[in-house]
């Protein structure tokens, strides 16, 4: 096997000089994608661009070489997930190939997504990016008018570097370390905080600063190979001149597995101490109950989870839960609870988007951890099924009713005269 296909570690970049220059780390991401769109590897590129401002990051789907220069560059803000931009494009023209940009969460909601076959694996096209975490718009605009003294509207960057946050000004460049910024309340989202999955290695390659050594160190991104399809499209940008590769330096390596490591260790003691706060067995359910009792039935929770993929959903059927109760009766969220949280990948958009403040993500991903102990399922990683939660209404009712299908249906449509005649 010659070296190319030996050394999964690289330091990359375009070979565009422009995009070197003005990309976040080099450019390579987007020598990639142009390879694969120009090549027809793939007919469109799923990735994030900035809409009104550095606050506001919006999915887009480019079938255009030209458009992708509009996605360079890194989103801090927001908790915006690309799955459901790519099912819908999947949806509308099944069988597409699509080249998706993804950080550890969206990672994760497509690998189970493929289990539940909504997509098929070998029509993605998976760049990871390694994450840190990113920022509520919300908060990061009360953060930085409140400890900055800056006014948000004016400020042109925002991103996180080396453990800490950077923010740009016109001339004036302010830094601060992120756990400070945590000890404030104005950190990161709390699923980022909780997140397992800083390197997405479910993708074909994972991107990033982490790594970064020597004199490849400026404009420059490291690049894990994690899949032969990812070293496949690598090796093919290399060859058509979009980007340019050198074996990653060996330094760099072990201080990017440095970097993953603490990132780890922080996220699992933030795990303990956010779960710890919501108790164990009753005290956790009466927990549960007391938050969802806010509850307004708005759906949003339900909208945007990214498992939440039934036809039906059992929630809207009247002999399950009483229709026009405001607050719903904890049956909604038992069922909303037994479909996801098995397979619950703590993206945090159903918290994001609760417009009574109830921390579902939390409980949800509390649970996941629980089901996890008990039954060895860890969600978005490519190997395994989930338990509860199966990838269809057929295998579900199969599973909850130990019966076949068909038999199932036969005994549950048979008449009892006994009981029907009197």
């Amino acid at each position: 096997m010659n070296t190319w296909m030996n050394t999964r570690m690289w330091y990359g970049w375009s070979t565009n000089d422009h995009i070197r220059e003005h990309a976040a780390s080099g450019g390579l991401v987007t020598g990639l994608l142009l390879s694969l769109l120009s090549s027809g590897t793939v007919d469109a590129v799923c990735a994030l661009q900035n809409g009104e401002d550095v606050y506001d990051p919006r999915p887009v789907l480019i079938t255009s070489g030209d458009e992708i220069l509009s996605c360079s560059g890194s989103q801090f803000c927001g908790s915006i997930l690309t799955a459901d931009w790519v099912v819908r494009a999947v949806e509308r023209s099944p069988g597409i190939k699509i080249a998706a940009v993804v950080k550890g969460c969206d990672a994760k909601a497509l690998v189970e997504l493929v289990k539940r076959r909504k997509l098929d694996r070998d029509d993605l096209y998976l760049i990871g990016l390694n994450c840190t975490g990113t920022f509520s718009p919300v908060q990061a605009r009360s953060f930085i008018r409140e400890v900055c003294g800056q006014n948000p509207d004016k400020i042109d960057s925002f991103y996180i570097r080396n453990g800490r946050l950077v923010i740009g000004c016109g001339d004036l460049t302010l830094e601060y370390p992120l756990e400070i910024i945590e000890e404030r309340g104005f950190g990161r989202r709390d699923s980022c905080r909780r997140c397992d999955t800083p390197i997405p290695r479910q993708c074909d390659v994972v991107c990033g600063t982490w790594g970064l050594y020597g004199e490849n160190s400026e404009h420059t991104t490291f690049v894990e190979v994690c899949t032969q399809k990812g070293s496949s499209f690598l090796d093919q940008a290399r060859k058509d001149g979009y980007v340019t590769i050198v074996p990653a330096d060996m330094k760099g390596v072990e201080a990017r597995f440095r970097v993953e490591a603490a990132m780890l260790t922080i996220a699992e003691r933030n795990r303990s101490l956010m779960f710890s706060r919501i108790g164990n067995g009753l005290s956790r359910l009466s927990f549960i109950m007391d938050e969802t009792s806010r509850c307004i039935k708005c759906y949003q929770c339900f909208h945007a989870c990214p498992l939440c993929i039934c036809q039906e959903c059992q929630t809207k059927k009247p002999w399950l839960v009483q229709p026009g109760e405001v607050p719903p009766p904890f049956t909604f969220h038992l069922i909303r609870f037994s479909h996801i949280a098995d397979s619950c990948i703590n993206c945090g958009q159903c918290q994001d988007r609760c417009p009574m403040d109830i921390p579902i993500s939390l409980m949800m991903h509390a649970l996941q951890g629980e089901l996890e102990q008990m039954f060895g399922y860890h969600p978005g990683r490519p190997e395994g099924m989930p338990v509860l939660a199966k990838v269809s209404q057929r295998e579900e009712w199969e599973h909850y009713y130990g019966n076949n299908y068909l038999e199932m249906l036969r005994l549950f449509s048979q008449k009892t005269p006994d009981t029907r005649n009197e």
